[in-house]
């Protein structure tokens, strides 16, 4: 059992908090080491570009360096991996949905947004208010911490018709999957682009594909989406 600095045993919540940073010190290890080999070699990757970035002539700081790379790992890499493999899962439950999207590609922006919107793969985000404020009845005080729960947003029955039905033809989409306004994703349009260009590169090749096991949803609760979508397919 592990202790803490009291020499008591570890609660639930610290366990967890050593956790994250048990796990930030590998990754921040991890990223290090890449800095260190690009600088040596540079290389035409975005690892290189970070490790050799400077602000006004000066090295960019070793913590916002490894912060970059993080967010390229997560808000770059899992967000759009999870809703990818997410759309394919909802497909697959849906077979007339990804029967349409092969018929016409031109639904494919569609079938992005409405992935987005289904998946969310960024769960939730607190905020602080800057000031007072009233949101459908509820009095907000400046400074009130509050608690964003995308998902919940992404199926508002007063914004979104038949909300709990994954709809590639949903129109208008206003889901908030990338957040809004000063905090609005930065990679947002990337994103778009990598799913539209894989789904552009898959669906034409697919002849057959249906699930191949029951699928499952990671046990996360901020950045997080399908942990396993097993499928079986034939390509040509």
């Amino acid at each position: 059992m592990q202790r803490n600095k009291a020499g008591g045993p570890v609660d639930t919540v610290d366990q967890g908090v050593l956790n994250v940073q048990q796990t930030v010190a590998e990754l921040f290890g991890y990223f290090t080491a890449m800095s260190e080999d690009r600088r040596r070699v540079p290389r035409e990757d975005l690892a290189t570009v970070l490790a050799n970035a400077t602000i006004d002539g000066a090295p960019l700081g070793q913590f916002e360096a490894l912060s970059y790379y993080i967010i390229a790992a997560t808000a770059g890499h899992d967000t759009t991996s999870n809703t990818t493999a997410g759309a394919m899962w909802a497909m697959l439950d849906n077979p007339d949905q990804l029967a349409k999207v092969k018929a016409d590609p031109a639904l494919i922006p569609g079938l992005i947004e409405e992935s987005i919107r289904w998946v969310t793969p960024v769960k939730h985000f607190m905020r602080s208010a800057t000031e007072d404020t009233e949101l459908a009845g509820t009095k907000i005080a400046k400074g009130d911490w509050m608690m964003l729960c995308y998902p919940s947003g992404n199926r508002d029955e007063a914004v979104f018709t038949d909300p709990f039905k994954f709809d590639i033809l949903r129109s208008p989409n206003k889901h908030v999957a990338f957040g809004y306004g000063a905090h609005v994703c930065l990679g947002q349009h990337l994103a778009r682009m990598e799913m539209r260009i894989f789904w552009e590169e898959l669906l034409p090749r697919l002849d057959e594909i249906a699930l191949d096991g029951q699928p499952k949803n990671m046990e996360a609760n901020f950045v997080c989406g399908p942990k396993t979508v097993p499928v079986r397919f034939k390509m040509h």
